[in-house]
C-alpha cells in the first residue's frame, strides 16, 4: 500500500488490512481496502505495525481469514481496533463464496463486493469522525477561555494564609470566570464518544472554581484537593482536542 505518515497522522480513520500474502483472500481483502479508501478522503490505510495508536483515531481492521486476521497483528502492535470487518463473513453472508468453490477468476468482483461492505461500516464512523470536527470548531474559543483560566489558576503559590485583598479579588474573578466557562459547556454538544471526557472536563471547571475560592481563603486543604482532582479530569479532552 502507498501511503505517507504524515497522511495518517491527519487522518482520523485507518483501514488496515491483514499483512499482505500470495493468498486468495490476502489479494481480495488488500484490494478491497484500495478501493474503499480511494473514494474516501478521510480514510488512509495502513500495515498494522505503522498504525497511529491513540483515542483519536478510528483504527478499521480488516481479516482475510481465520489464519489471517489483521486485528491479531493490531492487538499485538498494542493498537486495539474499534471495529472489525470479516471478508469470509462478508462474501459468505452475500452468497458469493461457498466451501470448494474456486474463486481464483474472481478477485475482482469479490473485492468490490467486500469494499462495499467496508463502505458501508464506515458510514456510522464517518458521522462520528464529522462530529468531531464540528465539535473542535466549536470548542476552539471555548478553550482559548480555558487556557487563558487555567494558566493564572496553576501559576498561583500554595495557599499561605488569606492573601492581601487585590489577589484575593484576582483569584475570586478566577472561580467567576471558571464557572462562566462552566455553564458555556451545556452549549456544546460532544460527538458521543466524546461525552465522558466533556463531562468530566466540565467537572473540571467546578473544581477549578472550587480551589480559586480555596486560595482566596487561605484554605489550602481545599485549594490543593481540588487542583489535583482538576488536573486529572481535564486530561481525557485534551488528549482528543489534540490528537
Amino acid at each position: 500500500m502507498e501511503d505517507s505518515a504524515k497522511t495518517r497522522a491527519d487522518t482520523e480513520i485507518i483501514l488496515v488490512p491483514c499483512a499482505y500474502t500470495d493468498r486468495i483472500g490476502c489479494r481480495i481483502v488488500q484490494r478491497a481496502v484500495e478501493l474503499a479508501a480511494a473514494d474516501t478522503p478521510e480514510v488512509a490505510t495502513a500495515e498494522p505495525a505503522d498504525c497511529p495508536k491513540g483515542p483519536g483515531k478510528f483504527v478499521i481492521a480488516v481479516d482475510a481469514s481465520s489464519a489471517c486476521k489483521a486485528s491479531e497483528e493490531l492487538e499485538k502492535c498494542g493498537a486495539r481496533p474499534s471495529a472489525t470487518v470479516s471478508a469470509p463473513e462478508v462474501l459468505a453472508r452475500e452468497g458469493l463464496v461457498r466451501p470448494g468453490v474456486d474463486v481464483r477468476g474472481r478477485v475482482d468482483e469479490l473485492a468490490e463486493a467486500l469494499a462495499d461492505a467496508i463502505r458501508e461500516s464506515l458510514t456510522e464512523v464517518l458521522e462520528e469522525v464529522r462530529e468531531r470536527g464540528r465539535y473542535r470548531e466549536e470548542m476552539a474559543p471555548v478553550m482559548k477561555r480555558f487556557q487563558g483560566i487555567w494558566g493564572k489558576v496553576e501559576s498561583l503559590p500554595s495557599p499561605n494564609g488569606v492573601p492581601e485583598a487585590k489577589e484575593q479579588s484576582a483569584a475570586e474573578l478566577l472561580a467567576k470566570r471558571a464557572r462562566n466557562l462552566f455553564v458555556r459547556f451545556d452549549e456544546v454538544v460532544p460527538p458521543s464518544r466524546w461525552a465522558e471526557p466533556h463531562d468530566l472536563f466540565q467537572d473540571a471547571l467546578l473544581c477549578i472554581a472550587y480551589a480559586s475560592e480555596g486560595w482566596a481563603a487561605g484554605d489550602s486543604d481545599r485549594w490543593e484537593q481540588n487542583m489535583e482532582k482538576a488536573r486529572v479530569q481535564v486530561k481525557p479532552l485534551l488528549r482528543r482536542l489534540e490528537a
